[in-house]
Order: C-alpha cells, then sequence, then structure tokens
C-alpha cells in the first residue's frame, strides 16, 4: 500500500534538501513522510494527474521554494475543508511559490485562510487558465516583492487594496484579464516595476505603461500623489478606460494617450498646462471623432510651456491648429503630425519660431498647404531647419 510504501520510504531520505516528484498518476495527496523531512526546502511536482489540492498542514516544515507544473486537476493549493482542525499552516513559510500549467487551478486556497503564504516574497503564476482569485478574502500578502502572472483570463482582480507596509518591487501581467489595479498604489515605496503586456517594461517607477489591456478600466485613483511618476503611457486598451479622479502628477514629463478618448477629454477639461513639467507629449485621437481643432477651441485649454516635443496621430477630423493654445512654447524642438486627413493649417509662424524639426506624414491637405510653390503654409515653415513631408526631406532642399 502507499502507506507501507512512505513508511519504508523515510528513512531513506530524511536529510533529502531538495526533491523532484515527476509524472506520479498515483498521488493525489502529498505523502505524510514529507511532512516529517525537517531540511527539505525546496520541491518540484511535475506531470501528476491526480493531484488535486494540497492539505492545509500537509506541506515539509521548512520548505521555501514549490514549484508545481502540468497538474492537469490541481484546483487549489489549499484546500481548506482538509485538516480544517489545523489553525495553523507550514505552508506560510513558504517564500518563493511557481504554478506552472496547471488548467484547473481556480485559486490559491478555496476559502481564503488568513496564515496561507504570509512569508511568501514571490508568485508566479503561468498559464493557468481557469485562475480567477489569487487570495480568496484575504488580502495582499505583505512580504510578496515580486508578482508575475501570465496567460490567466479569468482573472480580472488580483486584490482589493494594498497593504501600506506592502514589499512589492515588480507587477507583471499578460494574457490577463485585469480589469483594475488595487487600491493603495501609491503606498508601494518599494514598487520598481510595473509591465501590463503587451506593454512596455519599465526600468524603476518612474513610469507606468498600460498597452493593449482591452479590459482594463481605470487608472489608480491615486496617481496624482505618485511624486516619482514621470513618464504615463495609456494606449490601445478600452475605450472607457477612465481618468483618475485626482488626475495627473503634475511632475510627468512624458505623456503617451493613443485610442483613449474618455481620458483625452477628461484631460483637456481638468488642464493640460497644469502639467507644469511636461516635456514630450504623444496624442492619438482615436475615437476623438469630434475633435476639429488642437488645442480645442472654446475650452481654454492651453499646452504647457515647458514643452519640448509634440507628436499628434490619427486625429481623423482635425482641421487647424489653433495657435492660441500654442502660446509660450519657447522650447518647442519638434512637432510631428500624422495622419490627420482634414488638417489644412498650423499654429501661427510666430509661436514655431523655436522649433528645430517639423515632420508631416499622411497629412494630404497639410502636404499641399505646405508646398514651396504656392502651399499658404509655407511661410510658416520655410525658417525650419529641418522639415520631413511623407518621409521626404523638404527642408533643407537639395538646392540648397
Amino acid at each position: 500500500s502507499l502507506e507501507v510504501e512512505e513508511a519504508e520510504l523515510q528513512p531513506k531520505i530524511s536529510h533529502v534538501e531538495s526533491l523532484k516528484i515527476v509524472s506520479c498518476d498515483r498521488l493525489n495527496r502529498l505523502p505524510q513522510v514529507l511532512h516529517e523531512l525537517i531540511f527539505l526546502t525546496v520541491m518540484e511536482i511535475d506531470n501528476c494527474r491526480s493531484l488535486v489540492s494540497f492539505a492545509e498542514n500537509n506541506l515539509p516544515p521548512n520548505l521555501k521554494m514549490l514549484k508545481i507544473a502540468d497538474c492537469e486537476n490541481l484546483e487549489y493549493l489549499v484546500d481548506e475543508k482538509e485538516d480544517n482542525k489545523s489553525k495553523s499552516s507550514t505552508l506560510c513559510l513558504l517564500e518563493e511559490l511557481s504554478i506552472v500549467r496547471c488548467p484547473s487551478l481556480m485559486s490559491l486556497s478555496s476559502k481564503g485562510h488568513k496564515n496561507i503564504c504570509n512569508q511568501l516574497q514571490l508568485l508566479d503564476i503561468d498559464r493557468c487558465s481557469k485562475l480567477s482569485c489569487l487570495f480568496s478574502n484575504t488580502k495582499f500578502p505583505i512580504t510578496l516583492k515580486y508578482l508575475t502572472i501570465w496567460g490567466c483570463p479569468m482573472l480580472e482582480y488580483i486584490a482589493e487594496e494594498f497593504e501600506e507596509s506592502a514589499c512589492l518591487e515588480s507587477i507583471l501581467f499578460s494574457g490577463s484579464g485585469i480589469k483594475s489595479l488595487p487600491r493603495g498604489l501609491d503606498k508601494l515605496i518599494h514598487l520598481q516595476e510595473i509591465l501590463f503586456f503587451s506593454g512596455l517594461l519599465t526600468t524603476s517607477f518612474r513610469a507606468f505603461k498600460v498597452i493593449h489591456c482591452g479590459n482594463f478600466g481605470a487608472l489608480p485613483k491615486c496617481m496624482a500623489s505618485m511624486t516619482s511618476l514621470r513618464g504615463l503611457s495609456v494606449c490601445n486598451c478600452s475605450a472607457d478606460v477612465s481618468f483618475p479622479s485626482e488626475g495627473f502628477p503634475a511632475n510627468l514629463t512624458s505623456l503617451e494617450i493613443l485610442n483613449a478618448p474618455k481620458i483625452y477629454r477628461s484631460l483637456v477639461e481638468w488642464g493640460l498646462n497644469r502639467l507644469t513639467s511636461l516635456q514630450k507629449l504623444f496624442i492619438g485621437g482615436g475615437g476623438c471623432s469630434n475633435v476639429v481643432s488642437f488645442p480645442e477651441e472654446g475650452t481654454g485649454m492651453m499646452l504647457p510651456p515647458s514643452l519640448t516635443h509634440i507628436n499628434l496621430s490619427k486625429f481623423e477630423n482635425l482641421e487647424f491648429m489653433f495657435s492660441e493654445g500654442f502660446q509660450d512654447l519657447a522650447s518647442l524642438q519638434e512637432l510631428k503630425i500624422s495622419n490627420c486627413p482634414k488638417l489644412t493649417s498650423l499654429p501661427k509662424k510666430d509661436v514655431l519660431l523655436s522649433l528645430g524639426y517639423l515632420s508631416i506624414y499622411r497629412c494630404l491637405l497639410l502636404k499641399e498647404e505646405c508646398s514651396s510653390d504656392k502651399g499658404r503654409e509655407w511661410s510658416k515653415i520655410s525658417h525650419i531647419p529641418l522639415v520631413g513631408i511623407d518621409g521626404k526631406i523638404v527642408i533643407p532642399r537639395e538646392s540648397d
């Protein structure tokens, strides 16, 4: 029997520090003998098809690292209906937990016992298609430093709130259904990087990028208090992704908004000029079919004087650049405009005097107006050292 085999095995492995169990179809629970291995700190379980969950107190007492892979029927790491008389769990000693390709996994625990994983520092869950909950009714483990979730489309929320003392340094997501981040993101003083893939990795928490996340519904409300934040990108997410109620941090130096019409509209109302440190502005007008001028005439919107680079793209009904909004841009060095088919005019020449580079791409009407032969806009751009139209350098001219 399995019990006899366990008894015979115990003296042979009593000093084992690392153990790997592979393709054991009879394994539906961890053998009790493993709970007596006080030296065991690392364990891997791979391709054990009968394994559904662990009993709450059935892990080795000093286990620090656990990796589970290709256990197709694993539903919970801990099923708390088992051994429910136990008030504590050795599972809480785990520091690193990795669960990979376990398609039946729904949650780490069935009921959310508060002691589960309370020493966890690294959590990596990869391609667990049914995962819908991480910690059930519990709060996020304050010891967690690294959180990586790949290929878990059913997971919409990771927690309600981050603890003020949380140690999180890295949050990485890909292929998840995450709709919003927990409250308290501004409390994560150790946070170095956030990635929502398909997104771009940030090397420190000076940048926040959310790209191609169709389910992402709201930016963190606390964004205005993120004093270290310098770069913000929201690109090609849900059209309903909303602007944070407290606004953006005034210390932003780079802002990229693409195909996010609600954020663009709210940004206009909130006041782009309030971003007094902004140097680079990239606005894509997907979904902004009612915008006919930039900045929008009648809104009182002024561009921040600190701007050095402006990139406007895909405003399908944009007709003209409103010169009043370009006042005091003495530091503006670069202006790029692309895919604005109805645009016919640029700002007045006197607001473009500092410009060193102008690029116009796929703006047919504006291209005609900027012709050196008969274009009405030529006088506005002739002083600019470098001008490119549809990929061709028109200033300086070859004969110059």
